[in-house]
C-alpha cells in the first residue's frame, strides 16, 4: 500500500484507528483539555494562596477568609464556565467541527455506520434519559459536590409540568444553538466515532474516552469531572451502544444539561 493510498483510502474507511483517534482528539479538544486544567490549577493555587497566608489569623479571622476563599473558587468556576459558553466558542467549535468532517472525507470515513436520525421510538427514549440522568445529577451532586437539595419538601411540591416551557422561552436563541451544537461536538466524538473503532479495543476505548471527558471538565472542579467523564460518560455509553443505538436523543439530552445543567427536579421546579 502506497502512502497515498493509506492517507487517502478507496473502500470505506469502516474502523477508526489510534492515529485517527488522536488526531480528532486533538482538533475537538485540545485547546480546551488546555484551558480547562489551566483553570482548575489556578483555583487550585488560589486556594493554597489563600490557606497560606490565614494560617497565622484567629479562628474567627480564619473562618471569615474560609468564606472569601469559597466565594473566590465559586466566582474562577463561574468565570470558567462563561468561558466556555454559548456564543465566545460557538464560531470556534463549528470550525473544530468542520475540520474533522474535512478530516473524515479525506479518510472516506463511512458516516452512515453512526445512527443518527429521527423515529418515533426517539421520544420514549429521550424522557427516559433525561429522568435517569438528572435524578442521578441530583443525587451525586447533594452527596458528593454539596450540591442544593432539590429533595425538599417544598420544592417537590413546586413542581409544575410547563415551568420547563417557560424556561426554554427564557433562554435566547444562541444559548439553545450552542447548547445543541455543543451536545452533538462531544457525543458525536465519543459515542459516534469512538464507537467504530475495532470492538477488541473496546474497553480501551472507554477508558480513554472517560479520561478525556473528565480532562476539559475539571474547569467545574475536579468532582464535577469525575462525575460528568465517569457516571455520566458511562451512562450514555450504556444506552447509546445497549439500549437506544441512535445518537439523537442522547445528544438532545445533553444539550438539556447544558441549557440548565444536568438535574432534572430543577426542570420542573418554579424558581
Amino acid at each position: 500500500m502506497s502512502i497515498r493510498q493509506f492517507i487517502f483510502p478507496k473502500e470505506k474507511t469502516k474502523n477508526l484507528r489510534f492515529y485517527d483517534v488522536i488526531i480528532i482528539t486533538l482538533i475537538l479538544f485540545g485547546e480546551f483539555i488546555i484551558r480547562s486544567n489551566q483553570l482548575f490549577l489556578d483555583s487550585l493555587n488560589a486556594v493554597k494562596s489563600a490557606m497560606f497566608y490565614a494560617f497565622p489569623l484567629s479562628p474567627i479571622l480564619l473562618s471569615q477568609n474560609t468564606e472569601s476563599i469559597t466565594e473566590t473558587v465559586a466566582e474562577t468556576v463561574d468565570t470558567a464556565t462563561e468561558g466556555v459558553a454559548y456564543s465566545s466558542n460557538l464560531q470556534f467549535q463549528f470550525f473544530m467541527l468542520l475540520l474533522v468532517f474535512l478530516y473524515l472525507i479525506v479518510r472516506n470515513f463511512d458516516f452512515k455506520q453512526i445512527p443518527f436520525r429521527f423515529k418515533l421510538s426517539v421520544i420514549p427514549w429521550y424522557f427516559v434519559l433525561l429522568a435517569i440522568m438528572g435524578l442521578s445529577a441530583d443525587v451525586l451532586y447533594l452527596l458528593f459536590d454539596n450540591g442544593y437539595n432539590y429533595f425538599t419538601k417544598e420544592v417537590l411540591l413546586s413542581m409544575d409540568f410547563f415551568e420547563l416551557f417557560r424556561k426554554l422561552a427564557a433562554l435566547s436563541p444562541v444559548a439553545i444553538i450552542y447548547a445543541l451544537l455543543n451536545a452533538f461536538y462531544e457525543e458525536f466524538f465519543f459515542l459516534g466515532l469512538l464507537g467504530t473503532v475495532d470492538q477488541k479495543y473496546k474497553w480501551q476505548t472507554l477508558l480513554y474516552s472517560t479520561i478525556i471527558r473528565i480532562s476539559f471538565h475539571t474547569y467545574q472542579g475536579m468532582t464535577s469531572a469525575i462525575i460528568i467523564g465517569v457516571v455520566f460518560g458511562l451512562l450514555y455509553y450504556y444506552f447509546y451502544t445497549y439500549r437506544i443505538k441512535n445518537l439523537l436523543p442522547v445528544v438532545l439530552v445533553h444539550s438539556m444539561a447544558d441549557m440548565f445543567g444536568s438535574g432534572f427536579v430543577y426542570l420542573f421546579a418554579r424558581f
